[in-house]
């Protein structure tokens, strides 16, 4: 296990991991460090590293006024899909992933995507407002078309290339693209990722992986496992200590949870709460459900007096932007929330003498 008291130096030992592999998958949950992580592999080579992360998503901002998706025409992956003439393949992705008729229209004058229904017939729309998932699907699609066009471009020589704008490409950073989505189109986005690398495997470019969710991480893990070039880990953090980066040799990182019973119970004890021990408690529900099948999610698995308000406070602070702030405080109500449901789940999934 390899220990790291800052990110600068988790991102030095972890490039340093990946000498001679294909890729790197990372399980963490929310507020651990995994978009500071990617964001300083991206600053360290602006040049040589393909970033996404929620600054991609920031790019791209709903407009309820004009019903339309506007994006930044000055960031990094605009610029790209402009020059090199991506947009329809992003139309194609995107209705692949949907699964539906919804097209995407791209106007690089205006910078804005608007999005239709087009049924064949009368009921046919333009217009329309789109789901927070199909949202997210489609930023996505933006990320991996252009990643798709670099792989195509680099398994050429580089005097036959189309273009000399991925050359210097070694490394995609890829921070758990898959919020709001339901698990069918996790399960294709993770398939569809896997796939990509396996069509860079005779390219000197490599990929990292981070994410948070349970189900993302166990299709990634099982579409590697034959390949020793594939490796999969956790990344832990104590206050102390830092960020702990440990392998992972099974598909389901479930064994992490009683790290996250420790520290939450700890918290508690010390009367301690903060918003980092609510991400990890709605970390190791999501990881319980999975584990245990519940079709209807984490949310089942809280069954005490205050699960309406927790769920609502880890709903709330899951998607927060300012999450990752683990030293923010909390409400004594919140707090008080947390306890509780926390007793309940223990007592419930018989994980006491664990805590």
């Amino acid at each position: 296990m390899d220990h790291h008291e800052n990110i600068e130096s988790l991102a030095e030992g972890l490039l340093q991991n990946m000498d001679g592999l294909r890729s790197a998958l990372i399980y963490a949950p929310n507020t651990i460090g995994k978009t500071r992580l990617a964001q300083q592999l991206k600053d360290r080579s602006p040049d040589a590293v393909m970033l996404y992360n929620s600054s991609v998503e920031d790019v791209f901002t709903w407009d309820n006024e004009r019903v339309v998706l506007k994006m930044d025409l000055e960031s990094e992956l605009p610029k790209i899909i402009e020059t090199q003439g991506l947009d329809g393949a992003i139309i194609r992705n995107f209705q692949v992933f949907t699964g539906d008729r919804i097209e995407p229209t791209l106007d690089f004058t205006r910078g804005e995507i608007s999005f239709g229904l087009h049924t064949g017939d009368d009921s046919s729309v333009d217009g329309i407002k789109i789901s927070r998932a199909e949202e997210s699907i489609f930023i996505w699609c933006v990320y991996y078309t252009v990643l798709s066009e670099a792989i195509d471009a680099l398994s050429d020589r580089p005097d036959l290339r189309s273009t000399s704008v991925y050359d210097g490409l070694t490394l995609a950073v890829i921070d758990d693209p898959v919020s709001s989505m339901d698990d069918v189109r996790i399960v294709s986005v993770a398939l569809a990722l896997a796939e990509l690398i396996r069509r860079a495997a005779e390219l000197d470019l490599k990929f990292l992986i981070t994410t948070h969710h349970a189900l993302f991480f166990n299709v990634l893990f099982n579409s590697f496992r034959r390949n020793k070039k594939d490796r999969a880990y956790i990344l832990q953090r104590q206050p102390v200590a830092g960020w702990a980066l440990k392998v992972q040799p099974n598909d389901s990182p479930f064994s992490y949870h009683l790290g996250i019973i420790e520290e939450i119970g700890s918290a508690i004890s010390e009367n301690a709460i903060r918003r980092i021990h609510f991400n990890q408690f709605r970390a190791l529900l999501e990881k319980t459900a999975n584990f245990l099948g519940h079709k209807g999610g984490w949310g089942e698995l809280l069954t005490g007096p205050d699960a309406a308000l927790l769920t609502r406070v880890l709903n709330l602070y899951s998607h927060d932007r300012f999450a990752d702030l683990e030293s923010s405080e909390v409400s004594d109500e919140y707090s008080d929330a947390l306890k509780g449901e926390f007793q309940v789940f223990l007592k419930s999934f018989r994980w006491g003498d664990a805590a």
